[in-house]
């Protein structure tokens, strides 16, 4: 897959507030760490995290928490966070040589073939994604040189981190089958004893209508070409040369598109001549839902349809697996407050479910109280819950880890990672209720199981500790920054 996201493109149109910096009638935007920053700076940051991602720099993004599910946060964090990155890699003296910021570029998969550097997709980089962006390879070499400071700070920070073989087995208990009983407290079993009134819905409507309400919608005509089926069980090389063809091909036909539309040619007939298959979608809100159901479009669709601006304009080409799609904007449908009448079913719905989970968890508190003091008298749990009048079912031998047990088989066994053998869990939510578990025993790993998952558990545990740590250091660093919204305090003023 890396060696396609050259030609790739993830689309931003200005995800920072360009309304509030124009408001401010001057170019001063921030001040941090007692430096102003003006407009083209922030401006060249926001062209340079879509670079990052053209270069699959995905751990920089990621450490910069450029991440998020909000483009908009993504944006801002990394914006302020390589600010203040910058700055700390200058008070510690980091300052990557020239020598390796070009190892570092030769070692972009983006730029490589079969692992090695390529100045042939170097020299079509810069030409098709740089120069019609305005960038030059000084613009790549910067963002590279970025990364390898936040490197290096990562490495600082998180140097002291260490982790235990106590905390390691801890870890691996997802690898462990358990054995354990559940007991389940179903709303449904209390729905029919809950009633809801007019009143109470009216009530529910005043206080919540200004959340009540429809999202802004977007009407798209989209082409795509998949990877045929037959190629589509491909590994290795021949996958990725399949994946290359599809995706010149697209690059080729999102070229003629959008010259086609631009001479007010029609994008389906295009796309149909450009040999991609031409659809419609009507009504997408932002979760990917179409008239309250699943419009089945990939995520990375939904997300492009919201990235367009207005009506007929063309997407960048998009990627999901493997399939390649382009888009264009037929029209936005804003966003609108729902009357009581429409929503009436729903908040009728939402009160009776309401009511018969606070049931469900009164008479589960109840039985939970009566069987812990059944078994802190010395009873076995059988007894104490056929005492109590609940019914339990089995879960036997479930790994956490395993995909071969349903999601929720999984989800339960997780449950009683911090259980001990014959101890009964809390009570915990459940989209149909709430649960308890009684753990009857975890199998113990054997001695090539542990050797098996060791190396890859402490390396997950040390990594996830590390990025822990790292954000923190740099939520801190942030703190102390004495950063200073500029525009906000001139229109203010």
């Amino acid at each position: 897959m890396t060696l396609i996201t050259i030609i790739v493109v993830i689309s931003f149109i200005w995800l920072y507030n360009r309304t509030n910096l124009e408001k401010v009638g001057s170019n001063d935007v921030l001040s941090i760490n007692g430096r102003v920053v003006q407009k083209a700076e922030i401006d060249g940051i926001a062209r340079g995290y879509r670079l990052a991602f053209n270069l699959s720099l995905t751990d920089f993004i990621s450490d910069l928490g450029g991440m998020e599910t909000s483009e908009e946060a993504s944006l801002n964090n990394y914006i302020i966070n390589l600010l203040v990155a910058q700055h700390q890699a200058e008070v510690l003296g980091i300052r990557p040589s020239d020598e390796a910021v070009l190892e570092a570029i030769k070692s972009l998969p983006p730029l490589q073939t079969d692992g090695v550097f390529d100045p042939a997709k170097y020299a079509t980089f810069i030409q098709e994604r740089l120069t019609p962006s305005g960038l030059s390879e000084h613009h790549l070499e910067d963002v590279v040189r970025d990364s390898l400071k936040v490197q290096a700070l990562h490495r600082i920070v998180t140097s002291p981190i260490a982790i235990s073989d106590e905390e390691v087995r801890a870890a691996a208990r997802v690898y462990q089958p358990v054995t354990a009983q559940v007991i389940r407290f179903d709303r449904e079993k209390f729905l029919k004893d809950v009633s809801v009134t007019p009143v109470e819905v009216s009530v529910f409507y005043e206080k919540n209508k200004n959340g009540l309400g429809i999202g802004e919608a977007r009407s798209i005509s989209y082409a795509s070409l998949e990877l045929p089926e037959e190629q589509q069980g491909l590994s290795g090389k021949e996958r990725m040369a399949g994946l290359q063809k599809l995706a010149d091909q697209v690059v080729a036909a999102g070229k003629a598109i959008r010259e086609g539309v631009a001479q007010g040619g029609d994008f389906a007939k295009l796309a149909e001549k450009s040999g991609l298959h031409a659809d419609k979608a009507a009504n997408i809100q932002r979760d990917g839902s179409q008239d309250g159901k699943d419009s089945e479009l990939p995520a990375a669709v939904v997300s492009g349809a919201f990235r367009l601006q207005k009506s007929g304009e063309v997407s960048d080409i998009i990627q999901d697996g493997d399939s390649f799609y382009i888009l264009t904007l037929d029209g936005i449908s804003p966003a609108r407050q729902l009357t009581q009448a429409e929503v009436a079913e729903k908040i009728t719905t939402h009160l009776k479910a309401e009511k018969a989970s606070k049931l469900a968890i009164e008479a589960a508190d109840k039985s939970l109280n009566q069987i812990r003091a059944a078994l802190n008298a010395g009873k076995s749990f059988a007894d104490a819950a056929k005492a109590a009048g609940v019914q339990t079912e089995t879960l036997d031998a479930v790994a956490p880890s395993d995909t071969k047990n349903s999601e929720e088989e999984r989800a339960l066994a997780d449950s009683t990672l911090g259980l001990k053998d014959g101890e009964l869990g809390a009570l915990q939510p459940a989209p149909w209720g709430a649960f308890a578990i009684y753990l009857d025993k975890r199998t113990p790993l054997t001695e090539a199981q542990w050797k098996e998952h060791q190396s890859e558990v402490s390396k997950r545990l040390l990594g996830n500790n590390q990025t822990l740590l790292f954000k923190e250091w740099l939520n801190q660093s942030r703190g102390t920054a004495g950063i200073k919204m500029l525009g906000a305090q001139r229109g203010g003023g």
